[in-house]
Formats: C-alpha cells, structure tokens, sequence
C-alpha cells in the first residue's frame, strides 16, 4: 500500500550521537516501497570520469526510499525542495548531474535502485544527486525521473559507521558502467542484429507493461515507420525463478504485450512484427542476484529482414 507523504524525516543514530534529517518531498509523493539495513555498505557516487562512475564507500545503517510523485511536470521540480532540505541540513554536494552529464550511459545499473515498477528510471530524463553531512557522518543519494504520466524518487541515506580509531570506512571505487546509450536505435540494430529494450522491465512473474510510454519503444516504432519493408521479432526472457515450461509462457507473454503495445500505440503493421519467448535459457547476467534477476527479465527485439 502505498502512503502519502509531506516529508521524509529520519532519525539517524551512532553510539550517543544522533542525525535528525527532515527531507521536503514534492507535493503528490506517494511512498511505494521502503528496505532498511540495520548494518551494510554501500558505495556512493561522488564523480563520472572516463566512462566510469566513482563512488565512495560507506557502511553504516542505510535507508532506502522509493516514491512515485502523481502529475509531477519535470524531475527539477521533483528532486528541487530535497536538494533545498539537504542545504538547509549542511550537507555538502558531492556530486549533482542529470542524464547526459551523468556519463551519457545507462547511469541506472551503476546505481543500486529498488526496481520497477516502485521505481522507474526514463534513460532520457533523469537527475542525480548525491550530498555529505558537513561532518562526514551522514551520506544521501537522490535520484529522480518519470514516466508520461508520473514522477520517480529514489532516496538512499546512509549513517556511516566509524572504526575503532576513529577514522571513518569510506574510500573510491570504481564501478564500471553499462554499455553507452546508443543515440541512433536503428542504426544499432542493424548492425548488430539485435537490441534489448532496456526500460520495458518486468516484475517476477509479471507480464504487464505498467508504463504508458518507453523510450526505446518510440524508438523502436519510428524505425518500422521509416523502414515499413523490415521485420522484427520480440523475444521476451524471463529469470531462472520457476519451471522452463511456465518461464516460455510468461516470456512469450511479454513479447507479445510489447508487440501489442507497438501495434495499438503507434500503429505498427502487424506483417512487420511477430512475439517470441525463450524463458530463461539465454540469460544476460546472473541468476544468483536480483539485479542479474532483474536484467534477465526483458524483452529483446530480433531483425528478421535478410535483405538490405
């Protein structure tokens, strides 16, 4: 169930001492999923060079906050009144970035987000920021986006722990990024044969498409209206969570709702695109991991035309 919220206020604690952080959220916030680590690290993007996000690590307490912000008209507005609350904390910016600024990559699978549907992350249209307690005690990381119709939040707060010497856990490292975003969708499938839509994401077992709008949809589409002599096939893929059986089902489900989508929506020719599924028999990442689970959980689309 998801809650309203003015604001966001926590209560960080260390030893005697303690954190009172109050964090303004945009009007129309709705909180859709809530995970608190007693005890964890985690890295905190400070800086992209050189194709590579660098973060600082922290382990302490960690909170982590996902919202969707209902009629919200662009991400500055969403992530504006927490950035205010941050300064008026005296928090000091790390690192403050929006989309191509932020690498020109797929700056979501370098962070560590709760996934969708409680979170959505458009790879055109989204801000970042991330912010230290003046003391080095506290960490926060914001990220905000939207859909067509509804805003995103991601709020991650991090108390930091300190060793025995005072001194505090905390150092770079370097996460290396997802593959560039490719800026001409049907120039890429042509040459590689395939693409994967890396926003039409699934939940376990789900084969709804919650959002209204996917860029790499709208991509995909302009190129079979400007290209009506290609073919295409969706090949939907799913996670290793269930039976091969029931896995070609769901997978091929999903294909088909992307197709169905491409044809209602856009008005695609239905001679131009067919729907596949292959369950969880060709995995991109790992299974051992929600994230590899995650990723797994998407729908590709195949050039089928043989002739130039």
């Amino acid at each position: 169930m998801m809650l309203r919220a003015a604001c966001l206020a926590t209560l960080l604690t260390s030893g005697g001492s303690a954190l009172a952080l109050t964090l303004d959220l945009p009007a129309g916030a709705e909180l859709t999923r809530e995970v608190t680590v007693e005890q964890g690290a985690r890295g905190v993007p400070i800086g992209v060079s050189g194709g590579e996000v660098e973060k600082h690590l922290a382990q302490g307490s960690i909170s982590i906050r996902a919202f969707r912000v209902n009629a919200s008209p662009n991400t500055a507005q969403i992530i504006a009144p927490l950035e205010a609350s941050l300064a008026a904390a005296g928090f000091e910016t790390e690192l403050a970035c929006e989309t191509q600024s932020c690498g020109g990559f797929d700056f979501r699978f370098a962070l560590e987000l709760i996934p969708p549907p409680n979170m959505f992350v458009d790879l055109s249209d989204f801000r970042f920021l991330s912010a230290r307690a003046s003391g080095g005690d506290a960490y926060v990381s914001i990220v905000a986006s939207r859909s067509q119709n509804d805003g995103y939040l991601h709020v991650t707060q991090i108390l930091a722990m300190e060793q025995d010497d005072g001194e505090q856990i905390a150092g770079p490292v370097s996460v290396a990024p997802a593959p560039a975003l490719q800026t001409d969708f049907g120039a890429a499938l042509e040459q590689d044969g395939h693409r994967i839509l890396p926003d039409v994401v699934f939940e376990s077992g789900s084969t709804e498409l919650r959002e209204p709008s996917y860029p790499s949809l709208e991509a995909l589409a302009d190129y079979l209206i400007e290209n009506p002599d290609r073919t295409v096939a969706l090949v939907g893929h799913t996670d290793a969570t269930g039976s091969l059986e029931g896995n070609i089902e769901i997978s091929r489900a999903r294909a088909r709702a992307t197709m169905e989508r491409l044809i209602s929506t856009f008005g695609i020719s239905p001679a131009q695109v067919r729907a596949e599924g292959m369950g969880y028999l060709a995995p991109r990442a790992t299974n051992l991991t929600e994230e590899g689970r995650e990723k797994n959980r998407r729908v590709e689309v195949i050039l089928t035309s043989t002739r130039p």
